[in-house]
């Protein structure tokens, strides 16, 4: 944790950094990492088998490693846990389009004797019990959390992209245009 913004994550970019004392820091940080093996482009053997979570595996590499080159080695788990996460993610949306996210239940009617009700047509009287939820659904669910969560790490949303980019000093930053600029109400 960095001790001083509680809990935030530190800045490791050094174009924004603004006191000597972050800049030192951030280029030990720098420094100790450029010795890390870059992550492999090879689809790690426990994902092999997963068709879904293995795609996964080599859009990411593909995508981060030729963007950026930050993932390193010792993050493995990481992008596996996420490649993981979305081959869950993946069995459990066909399972539900397959089995529907609620299945109604019912029971057979009963008479006063303890004996089932037969229609006239010779087919079993049903009383409709309630729903059951698919436990795909909850499966799904956390998924999307752990992509999420982990993905958010990893740079693979957009305002995580935003924190990993270099940031442009006030000097260089530019004011974009407006295009309402020409119009009058």
């Amino acid at each position: 944790m960095n001790k001083h913004h509680s809990g935030r994550k530190r800045n490791l970019d050094l174009a924004t950094a603004t006191r000597k004392d972050q800049k030192i820091v951030v280029k030990e940080i720098l420094h100790e990492q450029k010795d890390y093996e870059p992550l492999s482009k090879r689809v790690p053997f426990s994902l092999r088998g997963s068709k879904y979570a293995a795609d996964m595996w080599r859009l990411i590499i593909s995508e981060l490693l030729e963007k950026k080159p930050i993932l390193k080695a010792v993050d493995i788990s990481m992008v596996e846990s996420y490649c993981i996460s979305y081959q869950i993610f993946r069995d459990s949306f066909e399972n539900i389009q397959k089995d529907k996210a609620v299945t109604q239940l019912y029971e057979i009617a009963l008479d006063g004797n303890g004996d089932p009700i037969v229609d006239e047509n010779g087919k079993f009287q049903r009383n409709y019990k309630g729903n059951k939820r698919n436990p795909a659904v909850n499966n799904l669910n956390d998924a999307i959390k752990n992509m999420k969560t982990i993905g958010a790490e990893l740079g693979l949303s957009p305002s995580s992209r935003a924190e990993l980019l270099p940031k442009q000093s006030k000097n260089e930053a530019k004011e974009a245009p407006n295009p309402f600029k020409k119009v009058s109400f």
